[in-house]
């Protein structure tokens, strides 16, 4: 009666062909998901593959825009001498120096200081919680400062590693916020926050919660768009 979880591959009538993975899980509706390694579609158990597979025939056109933003051919991210990534937009060059264990962002360079520099899996670890605790740093000082201007008041800031979600707002004040945005500029990083902190007031996407993110961040459709065109590339450090 139905299919099971699994890679799935959908023909269309044009020719082409949708690739996806297949989760069934107790919820009442479809879930789909773009993610930087592509479609994952949520369904509930005990829904046939006939009805997944017509929702999505119907979203088809919607799904092929989407998945040609994945950026192809992408070079797995190391820690090695001349590597580059960004932090707030600006591109930085990893250097790597034998040493006490420590990382230094210096004009356009990142000089990491690491005593195995020969074990890439611990190098790439020590830089991934670096990053991570640099970009909880800097969220939870523009969380304040942004909170202080406009009212606000949250109970807790905390690091994401969500693969589909810039940023999530609990009933419990707690904000959660991409440790990966830290490679876009900080206005993206606002956006994001400004959109978190609407979810206090609208825990919804209703029209009044985009009323409240667009006093809190009037050109928040622009940065709508960067995340669009260029979110699956914040993904490059994974």
């Amino acid at each position: 009666m139905f299919n099971l979880s699994g890679n799935k591959e959908l023909k269309l009538t044009d020719g082409s062909s949708i690739k996806y993975e297949l989760i069934k899980k107790s919820r009442r509706t479809v879930g789909l998901k773009i993610t930087p390694k592509g479609l994952i579609v949520i369904a509930p158990i005990l829904m046939s593959y006939n009805k997944i597979e017509k929702l999505l025939i119907k979203k088809s056109s919607w799904i092929q825009k989407k998945l040609l933003l994945i950026p192809k051919d992408t070079k797995p991210f190391q820690i090695r001498d001349g590597e580059k990534f960004d932090i707030f937009g600006n591109e930085y060059m990893i250097v790597l120096c034998s040493g006490k264990n420590n990382i230094i962002i210096e004009k356009n360079k990142c000089l990491i200081y690491f005593k195995n520099l020969s074990d890439q899996l611990k190098l790439k670890k020590f830089f991934l919680v670096w990053i991570k605790e640099y970009a909880l740093k800097y969220y939870s000082k523009r969380v304040s400062t942004l909170c202080k201007i406009n009212n606000f008041d949250t109970r807790a800031i905390l690091i994401s590693n969500a693969k589909t979600r810039w940023g999530t707002c609990n009933s419990k004040k707690e904000i959660r916020l991409n440790w990966r945005l830290i490679q876009s500029p900080k206005y993206i990083i606002d956006y994001v926050i400004c959109h978190e902190l609407s979810h206090l007031k609208f825990m919804n996407h209703s029209k009044e919660f985009w009323e409240q993110v667009e006093k809190l961040f009037p050109n928040y459709k622009k940065a709508e768009i960067f995340l669009r065109d260029n979110g699956f590339k914040l993904y490059k450090l994974d």
